[in-house]
């Protein structure tokens, strides 16, 4: 299968009119896999970007922040990242009196944006939202590791396609000080039956408690609400100590979150309905040519399992915050490649998959973040060089 690509050029009346190359790029099937091809769209899109921060009033691009993939990090980097994880994991709430008799699971500053994403679930998830409202939590919790714990980096993202064949055996998981922590311990099953998706899934090479790194003493608090073989919580903000545990499933990497699957999102969909709705596996939005059952959102979050494939709760597990830094990267790539076409488009309503029916958001809609900051207008969040953003991957 190859797939082409449309370089993009500037014309001189930036950014209202565009001109494409009259030659594409015919990516041979090697290029797909290997993350060859992923990577040339990638810094096509972040030329097209370069020059775009040029014809608005956001930041400079040569002052912004760069977001790494996790193994540019060096070794230092990587631990000054997991420690300020874990020093937000052991400050006390910031949470009312009144409000805890609510939020009842909040024990720390982490916590906070854990029951966040909780109480929000159904309206930042198969909705207009989605994207944008993620990538502003990616950055408010960027800057409390900053400003609350003293982390001088930047938020590293996870490319799956780098481990999508083995990645139980990948270093962000091999145990040392350096790592996000091992594996959870071998429960040697072979499957898991998925109650809320009345569905079994293939089991991973975890599913017991991470025995070894940084996060093997740190406690979740709550959930589970809807993890695969998990009996649920009575009440979704409950107090619910556990342990971080893992199931990390090369199965379902292999089949959700490869190059192939990145590559083939970002190129094959023009629109932002389909575009979102494959990454979130949307039944609205099935492809029936797709290799890739989860889209690379689920997908991502089911290969490392566990607290991860809990979508609610889902922020208790660290590796969320990569994960989804890489979602925001996967979706930069694609606006930047068609920035006048694509900075801007959403659609969809605030609930999750229209159920029940909602009005479609537009870009004047101001969106909740609980306990993270105050409500903030969806049309300043669309772009990671403008409104509160100053940020690229490479």
């Amino acid at each position: 299968m190859h797939l082409k690509w449309l370089t993009l050029v500037c014309l001189p009346s930036w950014p209202s009119a565009w001109a494409l190359y009259n030659q594409s790029t015919d990516f041979p099937d090697q290029d797909i896999d290997n993350g060859f091809a992923l990577q040339q769209i990638a810094n096509d899109s972040l030329g097209n970007m370069k020059l775009e921060s040029l014809a608005t009033n956001g930041c400079r691009f040569e002052d912004a922040q760069i977001r790494k993939e996790w193994r540019s990090l060096s070794l230092a980097a990587r631990k000054e990242f997991t420690d300020a994880i874990v020093c937000l994991q052991s400050l006390p709430t910031n949470i009312s009196a009144e409000e805890k008799e609510t939020f009842q699971g909040v024990q720390t500053r982490y916590g906070e944006f854990v029951a966040t994403h909780i109480n929000l679930t159904e309206h930042i998830h198969v909705t207009a939202d989605f994207l944008a409202w993620h990538r502003f939590f990616l950055y408010a919790f960027e800057n409390a590791l900053r400003f609350e714990c003293n982390y001088t980096g930047t938020l590293p993202y996870w490319e799956w396609g780098l481990d999508a064949e083995n990645p139980q055996s990948s270093v962000l998981f091999n145990g040392d000080p350096y790592s996000m922590g091992t594996n959870g311990v071998d429960m040697n099953r072979t499957s898991i039956y998925w109650e809320s998706q009345n569905m079994s899934i293939p089991a991973g090479t975890g599913g017991g408690c991470v025995y070894g790194g940084p996060f093997s003493n740190y406690t979740v608090h709550m959930g589970p609400i809807d993890a695969p073989g998990e009996q649920p919580v009575q009440y979704n903000l409950e107090y619910n100590p556990r342990c971080l545990s893992r199931d990390v499933n090369p199965t379902i990497s292999q089949m959700s979150v490869s190059f192939r699957n990145t590559t083939k999102l970002i190129l094959s969909y023009d629109t932002i309905d389909w575009f979102q709705g494959v990454m979130q596996a949307d039944q609205r939005f099935t492809d029936p040519t797709a290799p890739f059952s989860y889209g690379v959102h689920g997908g991502g979050h089911l290969t490392v399992g566990s607290v991860l494939a809990d979508i609610d709760t889902s922020p208790a597990e660290p590796m969320f915050w990569l994960h989804h830094a890489q979602i925001d990267r996967v979706w930069t790539i694609w606006q930047g490649l068609d920035p006048a076409k694509r900075r801007n488009a959403i659609w969809g309503t605030s609930t999750r998959g229209d159920n029940p029916p909602s009005a479609n958001m537009t870009l004047d809609d101001v969106l909740d973040f609980g306990f993270i900051s105050q409500p903030l207008k969806f049309a300043d969040l669309m772009n990671p060089l403008s409104g509160p953003f100053c940020y690229y991957y490479t």
